[in-house]
């Protein structure tokens, strides 16, 4: 549920302009998702999103820029040989295509590092260990923004 919740908070930024929790709530309820101010308010703080300045001279909701440029680049040439992120407790599973999961673990751990206590690659999957059950979900998330896939 959070992280569905989640996932359409991150779509619903990337694709509108929203300047406040109210809106953001509107747009959660037009997608079937109801939610409590508080919900979005440690929603916005788990995700890491951001207010940045607008157009109109007010602001509005922004995903930080995760990644560095080098690292983008490496992001970009792996996210299309992930075929599924999923978390269980303190694990997150990335599938890939077989022979790509070293290149997907060299990927997150340089740009996750500090999000993770560590991670290891098969030939088609790989595993990493999350500091919490908590935290598991949320990195489940934010792999796969960085990793836009979704």
């Amino acid at each position: 549920m959070k992280n569905r919740r989640q996932t359409k908070i991150i779509n619903i930024v990337k694709s509108m302009q929203v300047h406040t929790h109210d809106e953001l709530i509107d747009a959660l309820d037009a997608e079937g998702v109801q939610v409590t101010q508080a919900t979005v308010s440690r929603d916005i703080k788990e995700l890491g999103i951001i207010k940045v300045p607008s157009a109109d001279g007010g602001s509005v909701y922004s995903l930080p820029e995760a990644v560095s440029e080098p690292n983008r680049n490496r992001v970009d040439m792996v996210s299309d040989s992930i075929k599924a992120v999923n978390s269980a407790l303190h694990t997150i599973v990335i599938n890939t295509f077989p022979g790509m999961a070293s290149a997907v673990a060299a990927a997150v751990d340089s740009v996750m590092h500090n999000d993770i206590l560590g991670s290891v690659a098969g030939d088609d999957a790989v595993i990493i260990i999350a500091k919490s059950v908590e935290s598991a979900t949320e990195l489940e998330a934010k792999i796969k923004m960085v990793f836009r896939l979704e």
